[in-house]
């Protein structure tokens, strides 16, 4: 317990004194100083105790969210407070390593089980959810040949939808630090990933969304939250924006609350809302 507790300790010094001076130098992004307030909202209860995935509700000011591995096979909807107002069973599923959420126009939750930190899993699936029905999304990435893999670079904790396709963004566990980009159907069937992209992000993306005017999107890691400019409608890492140092622990869910603001969670049941000032607002 002791050296839990230290590591643990050491993790968050780690978290709180990040920056984001590699990504401006090698992917090129700009700093955000003073452009953005974070401010905590909330906190969820007990029952949400490993929170790892957020998507904005249908009613204003109210959002889904999941628990990680081993949680039950529910959606719980919560306000910006964190109090609970609703559960949904979600039937025919699993919760083997649930990771992040996403929500298309049509009124579908996609779930995405497919944290992989051991390297070993043949089951990646993202359930598609609504009314009841549960549709399941296989795949597997083309070029992992080994179980567990030989490159910890097969592990993926953040997606969105957008236009009729799921985006994933991988966590990777190396030195390198690259974060790849991979994207597959909305529709039920077993598919094959390959990379499409990747970019230099020193901390491990942990969650994702893309703002409701399709504009922008974002990425979660440990301590920063790094904004994309989409160009064309196209999902890249063409149009680096920003990078906002934001600290606050082991951050693991986002969601657009609107087209410049953000909300965000952590392990320790914290919601925040990141708000970006009046003045820069178009």
């Amino acid at each position: 317990m002791f050296l839990y507790k230290f590591y643990m300790l050491l993790f968050a010094l780690k978290i709180a004194t990040c920056n984001c001076h590699s990504e401006v130098n090698k992917s090129g992004f700009q700093r955000a100083k003073k452009e953005y307030t974070i401010t905590q909202s909330g906190r969820m209860p007990t029952c949400i105790n490993e929170n790892s995935g957020i998507a904005k509700a249908w009613q204003e000011n109210y959002y889904w969210t999941i628990n990680d591995s081993g949680g039950n096979t529910e959606l719980y909807m919560v306000g910006e407070q964190g109090r609970v107002f609703d559960t949904l069973f979600v039937n025919d599923s699993q919760n083997i390593d649930w990771e992040d959420l996403a929500k298309d126009n049509k009124g579908n939750i996609y779930i995405g089980d497919f944290g992989n930190n051991n390297q070993n899993r043949k089951d990646l699936t993202i359930y598609k959810f609504k009314n009841g029905k549960t549709e399941k999304i296989t795949f597997h990435y083309a070029d992992q040949d080994h179980f567990p893999a030989r490159q910890r670079i097969f592990d993926c904790e953040a997606f969105f939808w957008y236009e009729g396709r799921l985006y994933l963004f991988s966590k990777d566990w190396t030195q390198k630090h690259q974060t790849q980009l991979y994207s597959i159907p909305d529709q039920a069937g077993n598919y094959v990933l390959l990379p499409e992209q990747s970019i230099f992000l020193k901390s491990p993306v942990t969650s994702a969304d893309i703002s409701p005017n399709g504009k922008e999107f974002a990425l979660l890691s440990y301590g920063k939250i790094y904004i994309f400019e989409v160009n064309a409608g196209k999902i890249d890492f063409s149009k680096p924006k920003s990078c906002i140092k934001i600290g606050r622990n082991q951050m693991e869910a986002i969601a657009y609350v609107n087209d410049t603001d953000l909300i965000m969670t952590n392990e320790q049941r914290r919601l925040y809302k990141v708000t970006r000032k009046d003045k820069l607002r178009e």
